[in-house]
């Protein structure tokens, strides 16, 4: 049981980092209203893809499995101020406040489940 938990959350990790990160490099301008304005909006987005794809890989190889788990739950809860920003700026990106505090309880979830995957893969 404690093999196919870990397999499910690399499985999720590795899905949403690598497709997160491909959809920053594809689709910038999606992500564009998330960068607070005083950061250079395209390199951010570029960059914060790229860390995503490479945080995917990571925890698909068992010998890297931990640290993209704990890279993961560090992008999750680096990423979570812009959501709680979100609360409080004049045009929010996630409207109505209720879809801002479903994206807050997601990254949650999400940092939750990194924590879990570098507990249980580390050696």
């Amino acid at each position: 049981m404690a093999k196919l938990v870990e397999l499910g959350l690399v499985a999720i990790v590795a899905f949403v980092m690598i497709a997160g990160g491909l959809a920053h490099l594809f689709i910038p301008e999606g992500f564009a209203p998330l960068v607070p304005p005083f950061l250079p909006g395209v390199p951010v987005i570029y960059a914060a893809g790229l860390v995503q794809i490479s945080i995917g890989l990571a925890t698909i190889w068992p010998a890297t499995r931990a640290l993209g788990g704990l890279g993961f739950a560090a992008l999750c809860a680096a990423y979570l101020p812009l959501h709680l920003w979100d609360y409080i700026r004049p045009d929010p990106v996630f409207s109505p406040p209720v879809a801002a505090t479903v994206r807050v309880g997601v990254q949650v979830l999400f940092i939750w489940a990194g924590l879990t995957l570098w507990r249980r893969t580390r050696r």
